[in-house]
C-alpha cells in the first residue's frame, strides 16, 4: 500500500525522522496507527464499562454520592501533596 501524507504533517514527521525518534516516514506511520488501535481499544474497554454501570443503575444498583464526603477526600489530598 502506498500512502502520501498530507502537506501539513510532512514537517512534523520529517522532525521525528530527523531527530531519530523514528527511523523512517513509514515507522511514524504505522506507530500512529498502533497508537489509534491502542485507542480505539481503550475507548471500547470504557464504553463497555460504562454500559455496565449504566445497566446497574437502571436495574436500581448503585449508591448516592456523597459530595461531602468527595471534597474531604480531595481536600486532603491537596494538603497531603502540599505537605509533601
Amino acid at each position: 500500500m502506498t500512502i502520501s501524507i498530507p502537506t501539513e504533517f510532512q514537517p512534523f514527521v520529517d522532525q521525528l525522522v530527523a531527530s531519530g525518534a523514528y527511523p523512517s516516514e513509514d515507522a511514524v506511520v504505522i506507530a500512529a496507527l498502533k497508537r489509534m488501535r491502542d485507542d480505539q481499544a481503550e475507548f471500547l474497554e470504557l464504553k463497555a464499562s460504562l454500559d455496565e454501570a449504566v445497566a446497574e443503575l437502571d436495574r436500581g444498583g448503585g449508591e448516592p454520592l456523597d459530595f461531602e464526603e468527595i471534597k474531604r477526600k480531595g481536600r486532603a489530598l491537596a494538603a497531603a501533596r502540599r505537605n509533601g
